[in-house]
């Protein structure tokens, strides 16, 4: 009788024991989870105020809380696009900073971070909204001389096409684009003074016929109608003139021709002699 006595309390014990356990298990089962987390204000970039088009890095600060290494994986992204992943090994009462580039587009991004485990079970996450602002548009480059003058357009957009092609070829070219340039304007600042002093002599020589109001305007004398052709067809000769002037897109191709047309005439000259 006494023995079985002894086992049933024995028995009562173990069982108490493992209940203990038990409870003790279910305690400590968030630590063990859990030891790796984030720290506070652990989201932040490398840069305060970030503009589209810039790098930046994004950095998150993680610690170990827990007794035992914590292998696993940095994982953040923004909205469902990930923006880079990175191996986490914590040892115990580590803490570590650690980042992933990002280059934004503008706009309000709420950046997600979560902190996983070796079988990408999900330990921890942080979020933050970052705003990156919208690039500024550069300011219109002034490319007349004088401010009277129509714009000259600029030939940047040539050089941007040679420096795709071949950098070195831009880099040597640029400082005869920029002569070529300036020259450009120069000639435009005459052009456009030529056509305002020879545009109210075209219009103030009419021609027979035309009717102005209830009368009709008399035929001037034939000196008159010789210079009104002179001045009508030098004015559309400066016209045409300062759009090709103006105009890189016409007047470089124009020049190339030129210059290659020089080029075969002098060859042909030297094969003769």
């Amino acid at each position: 009788m006494w023995m079985r006595a002894l086992l049933s309390k024995t028995s009562d014990k173990l069982k108490d024991m493992k209940r203990t356990w038990a409870l003790l298990g279910l305690f400590l089962l968030p630590s063990l989870v859990f030891a790796a987390q984030f720290a506070p204000s652990a989201l932040f970039l490398s840069e305060e105020s970030v503009t589209e088009g810039d790098t930046v890095f994004i950095h998150a600060v993680v610690q170990n809380d827990g007794a035992a290494k914590f292998p696993g994986t940095l994982v953040i992204t923004d909205g469902a696009k990930e923006i880079g992943r990175v191996a986490v090994m914590l040892a115990p009462g580590e803490v570590r900073a650690v980042s992933v580039s990002w280059k934004p587009a503008a706009g309000s991004h709420d950046i997600v971070a979560e902190l996983q485990d070796s079988e990408g079970a999900v330990a921890q996450s942080e979020s933050k909204t970052f705003v990156v602002k919208a690039k500024p548009k550069p300011a219109a480059k002034p490319t007349a001389s004088s401010s009277a003058a129509a714009a000259v357009e600029s030939s940047d957009g040539i050089q941007n096409q040679i420096d795709s092609l071949s950098p070195a070829v831009g880099g040597v070219l640029a400082p005869v684009f920029k002569l070529v340039d300036g020259g450009r304007e120069a000639i435009a600042d005459v052009l456009d003074s030529q056509l305002k002093s020879v545009g109210p002599k075209v219009t103030a020589l009419p021609l027979p016929g035309v009717v102005a109001g209830a009368q009709t305007i008399k035929a001037p004398e034939e000196q008159g109608w010789f210079w009104s052709i002179v001045y009508t067809v030098y004015f559309y000769i400066l016209t045409v003139l300062r759009y090709v002037v103006g105009s890189a897109g016409v007047f470089y191709p124009v020049l190339a021709l030129l210059f290659f047309f020089i080029l075969w005439r002098t060859y042909r000259r030297f094969r003769r002699s």
